[in-house]
C-alpha cells in the first residue's frame, strides 16, 4: 500500500512516475519537468543514482528505458549540495522569496555572495539567520 511506503520509497515511486513512457497510451509530454527536493531522505549513494539519471535523461535525451525523451527543460528545487553539483547546469539562489543571485554551477562555490557563501559552506555566521 502507498501509505506503508517510506518517504524515499514516495520519493523514487514518483520520480519512476515522473520519466515512464507508455507507447500503449496516447499522453502529452510536457515541456518542462519540476524536481522538488528528489534526494531529500535518501542516503548519498541512491542520491547518487537519482542525480544521475535526473541528469542523463536532460543530457542523452532518453527515457529511463533508453527511448527518446521529449522533454528538454527541467528544475530542481533543492538543498542538498551533491544534487546542486551533479543535476543542474544553472542555479537561481532564493533567500525570503527573491533571487539573490544566479550563475553556473561552477560558480556557486566561488560566489563573492555572503548569502551564497554562508550557504556553501554551512557557516552559522552570516546574513542566513534563524532565530
Amino acid at each position: 500500500m502507498p501509505s506503508e511506503l517510506s518517504g524515499g520509497m514516495k520519493k523514487r515511486v514518483a520520480l519512476a512516475r515522473s520519466i515512464i513512457n507508455d507507447d500503449t497510451k496516447e499522453t502529452i509530454e510536457p515541456e518542462a519537468l519540476l524536481y522538488d527536493e528528489p534526494t531529500a531522505g535518501l542516503d548519498p549513494i541512491a542520491s547518487t543514482v537519482v542525480e544521475d539519471l535526473i541528469r542523463s535523461m536532460h543530457v542523452t535525451g532518453k527515457d529511463a528505458m533508453g527511448k527518446p525523451g521529449k522533454i528538454a527543460s527541467y528544475a530542481v528545487v533543492t538543498h542538498q549540495h551533491s544534487t546542486i553539483r551533479r543535476a543542474v547546469d544553472r542555479l537561481l539562489f532564493l533567500h525570503e522569496g527573491k533571487i539573490v543571485w544566479e550563475g553556473m554551477t561552477e560558480e556557486f562555490t566561488t560566489s563573492t555572495n555572503p548569502i551564497v557563501q554562508q550557504f556553501a559552506s554551512g557557516s552559522l555566521d552570516g546574513p542566513i539567520r534563524y532565530f
